[in-house]
């Protein structure tokens, strides 16, 4: 093969990865919780660092933040993941501030439902729904 068809071959596989999207540790953490409880529910409150007090998901196509947080951050200018729907954004904040924001694989636990929608760190609390995804524990 002549280097030029390697060189091509190369970019065509770098054009094809997602690049807004890398597995970070906390993503791992939240997988790992929810097959701990074998897919059944999800307490957020004891990930994510101590910093954060309340918790917003955004589901595909959901690119509207600063609606859901009360104040300015747009995830679009973060990753653009939400363009497609193979994940979630979980924003850990504070009432003015994202502490971290983490790209998160439908396919390791989904929120779509609960998209657009923040809750606070007393109220991190999910369990799986009907469909299989996550929701707020009925009252």
């Amino acid at each position: 093969m002549n280097r030029t068809a390697i060189i091509f071959t190369l970019v065509s596989l770098l054009g094809c990865t997602d690049n807004g999207y890398v597995v970070s540790e906390t993503s791992e953490e939240i997988y790992a919780a929810i097959k701990a409880s074998n897919f059944e529910n999800l307490n957020l409150s004891t990930l994510g660092g101590d910093k954060w007090a309340k918790v917003c998901f955004l589901g595909p196509y959901n690119e509207m933040s600063e609606k859901a947080l009360g104040f300015n951050w747009q995830v679009s200018e973060h990753t653009d993941v939400l363009k497609s729907d193979g994940h979630n954004v979980i924003v850990f904040a504070t009432e003015s501030e994202v502490i971290e924001y983490v790209v998160h694989s439908r396919g390791k636990g989904d929120f779509w439902q609960l998209s657009g929608e923040c809750f606070s760190r007393e109220n991190a609390n999910f369990i799986k729904g009907s469909g299989g995804d996550f929701v707020r524990p009925k009252a």
